[in-house]
């Protein structure tokens, strides 16, 4: 008997997996399905896990900093901001 599951994905990690997966014959329900035999068999998670290094979580948090998308606008003068404030 069969089950339906369902989990919220990245649409973009989903994307970039479900190509990789079509490349070597899978469907990404057959991936999903060989990741869980391969748990089962393991007795765990069939690769090693680590937290990331304080390295990369600063680069990502630089990376996100310096996102044009991230940063306030820039303001003429201390009226146009304070205004900008009141929005």
């Amino acid at each position: 008997m069969m089950n339906t599951v369902s989990f919220k994905i990245d649409r973009s990690d989903k994307e970039q997996a479900q190509e990789l997966f079509e490349s070597m014959g899978l469907s990404f329900s057959g991936a999903m399905n060989l990741f869980i035999k391969a748990c089962i068999n393991t007795h765990g998670i069939p690769f090693e896990i680590k937290a990331p290094s304080y390295e990369q979580v600063l680069r990502n948090r630089l990376k996100e900093a310096e996102d044009p998308e991230n940063l306030s606008p820039r303001f003429k003068d201390v009226d146009s901001m304070m205004e900008s404030l009141d929005a």
